[in-house]
C-alpha cells in the first residue's frame, strides 16, 4: 500500500466517522426536540392549573367581600298596584343617594315617596312606585346609599321587582 492508498483510506474513514457523527447529532437533536415539546406541554398544563387556581382565589375573594358588605335593606315587597316597599333592616339611619333602574329606559317609570337624597331611620320603609307602559317595566332597582351617621363608603343594594 502506498501513501495515496493510505490517504484514500483515511479520507474514507473520515467520511464514515463524519457520517456517524452527523447521525448521532441528528438523533440527539431529535431527542432534544421531543424533550422540548414535552416540556412545552407540561408548561401549558401547569399554566392552565395556575389559571384555575387564580380563578378559585378570585371567587373566594368575592365571597369574602360579599360577606363583609353591610346588611341594610330587607327584601323588597310588592304592595297594591305598582307600590313596592323595602325596609331599612339595619339598626342605623341610612341616606339613599340615588336609585338606578334596569332597564335604564324605564327610569321615568320610577316614582319615589320624596326626593333623593333622603334619610331613612332604622326600621323605616322606602316606598316606590314602579309603573309599566307599553310593555316597558322595571326589572331591578339598585339603591346607592350610605350610613347617615358616618362619613364612610357608599354601598349599593340590588333588588329584583318580582311579584310576591
Amino acid at each position: 500500500m502506498d501513501v495515496s492508498d493510505w490517504i484514500g483510506l483515511a479520507g474514507a474513514s473520515a467520511a464514515i466517522l463524519a457520517a456517524i457523527a452527523a447521525f448521532v447529532q441528528a438523533r440527539q437533536a431529535e431527542r432534544a426536540r421531543a424533550d422540548a415539546q414535552a416540556a412545552g406541554r407540561e408548561s401549558a398544563a401547569l399554566a392552565e392549573e395556575a389559571n384555575r387556581a387564580w380563578a378559585r382565589i378570585a371567587d373566594a375573594q368575592e365571597v369574602v367581600a360579599q360577606s363583609h358588605r353591610p346588611k341594610a335593606w330587607g327584601k323588597i315587597k310588592g304592595g297594591s298596584g305598582d307600590l313596592w316597599v323595602i325596609r331599612n333592616t339595619s339598626e342605623r339611619p341610612i341616606t339613599v343617594e340615588h336609585i338606578e333602574v334596569v332597564p335604564t329606559e324605564a327610569t321615568p317609570l320610577l316614582e319615589l315617596d320624596g326626593d333623593l337624597p333622603k334619610k331613612y331611620r332604622a326600621g323605616e320603609q322606602l316606598q316606590l312606585w314602579a309603573r309599566s307602559r307599553l310593555g316597558l317595566n322595571i326589572r331591578t332597582i339598585t339603591l346607592h346609599w350610605r350610613f347617615a351617621d358616618e362619613d364612610g363608603p357608599a354601598h349599593d343594594s340590588e333588588r329584583a321587582l318580582i311579584a310576591n
